[in-house]
């Protein structure tokens, strides 16, 4: 019986050696002594390893490229922050000045009625023939008076 259980014993290994398999999770027994043996789970481990190092230098990679993009992100967003305050900034100014022309414009129109009027009352002291002529002289200091004022508001209006 011995002879048979060399016999038996020797026939596994050389059917072990042919159906062998680099996969140690489908390999049997035998498969994974030869394996060892031979290094082939050493060099199948080996490039494993250099796979996984390869992934993590893509990965370290795809990394910085994301923070390169992601600083440039928040550059472009702070630089177009900027450039809306400045523009808005810009809008106030506008409308400042179209209210100070507003406001002059209105001005303007008070002035011009104001010396209308100032016309208007020489007008009149030039026509009235029945005032004595103090009392008209009084009356035309006191135009000159309101002419002198005109004067200083216009040139007031006009930033003189």
């Amino acid at each position: 019986m011995k002879v048979w259980t060399i016999a038996a014993l020797a026939a596994l290994v050389a059917l072990g050696g042919c159906a062998r398999s680099e996969d140690p999770a489908k390999g049997g027994f035998f498969s994974g002594i030869a394996n060892m043996s031979d290094g082939t789970y050493d060099r199948r481990q080996q490039e494993r390893k250099e796979a996984l190092e390869n992934e993590q230098d893509v990965n370290l990679q795809k990394q910085r490229e994301l923070e390169r993009t992601t600083a440039q992100k928040e550059a472009v967003a702070t630089q177009r922050a900027q450039v809306e305050a400045q523009a808005a900034a810009l809008e106030r100014e506008v409308a400042t000045l179209k209210s100070r022309l507003a406001k002059a414009k209105t001005q303007r129109g008070d002035l011009q009625r104001q010396a209308d009027i100032l016309q208007a009352k020489i007008d009149v002291l030039q026509q009235d023939t029945f005032t004595p002529p103090a009392d008209k002289a009084t009356r035309l200091e006191a135009l000159r008076k309101e002419k002198a004022d005109l004067e200083k508001q216009i040139d007031t209006a006009i930033g003189r």
